[in-house]
């Protein structure tokens, strides 16, 4: 996958959901719009709801995270190009939210992205491979647990940040952020299994 002309990712998302699309803000239109860098842009556009530290909706990582797991999983098997069901294609979305959700999360992947540049090439074209962890990291932030989503959300904002600009380094960044993630919600989970445990000894 050639990398970008330049890194302003969310810019390149704004632009293409402002102009692009004309008026039909569906996910099939969206999907169309971002061509060959589908899989990893669309991957980025559908997480960095997640990403952005503070209140969010509840359930959003739920919502977002479900589609995150069938595309990596598309691409994991190969696909080329994703491939929506007729249902999912045509689903609007309110574009005032998502214009709001990127505008919010821009300043933080800008000073993310001043450090890429195309490094590594033998990682960033192993994108079965790649994909596959996105599909791991994509099952933990599914998971509604307390403390959990905003890491394993940026592990994969990291990795389809390092796929789309062809940053092998941020691409093993983002592998190394997710596993961290895993296991941070790992211990969440014992930690509150335990706690209810203590509780439930004293009752």
């Amino acid at each position: 996958m050639p990398p970008l002309e330049h890194t302003d990712i969310c810019g390149h998302l704004l632009s293409r959901l402002r102009h692009d699309v004309k008026g039909r803000l569906t996910i099939g239109a969206i999907v169309e719009s971002l061509q060959e860098r589908a899989y990893a842009l669309i991957i980025l556009f559908l997480t960095l709801p997640n990403g952005v530290p503070g209140p969010t909706i509840p359930g959003m990582s739920t919502l977002t995270g479900i589609p995150v797991l069938i595309f990596a999983l598309e691409a994991a098997a190969g696909r080329k190009i994703p491939r929506l069901p007729t249902f999912a294609a045509k689903r609007r979305l309110n574009r005032y939210v998502v214009l709001r959700h990127l505008e919010r999360v821009r300043p933080y992947i800008l000073n993310v992205e001043t450090m890429m540049s195309p490094r590594l090439g033998w990682l960033v074209n192993r994108r079965p491979l790649l994909f596959g962890f996105c599909v791991m990291f994509s099952l933990v932030l599914i998971l509604p647990i307390p403390l959990g989503n905003l890491p394993a959300a940026w592990s994969i904002i990291l990795l389809s940040l390092g796929l789309a600009v062809g940053d092998g380094l941020f691409v093993l960044l983002g592998i190394i952020a997710g596993c961290l993630a895993t296991l941070w919600n790992i211990l969440i989970v014992v930690a509150g299994v335990e706690a209810v445990r203590y509780i439930f000894a004293f009752i």
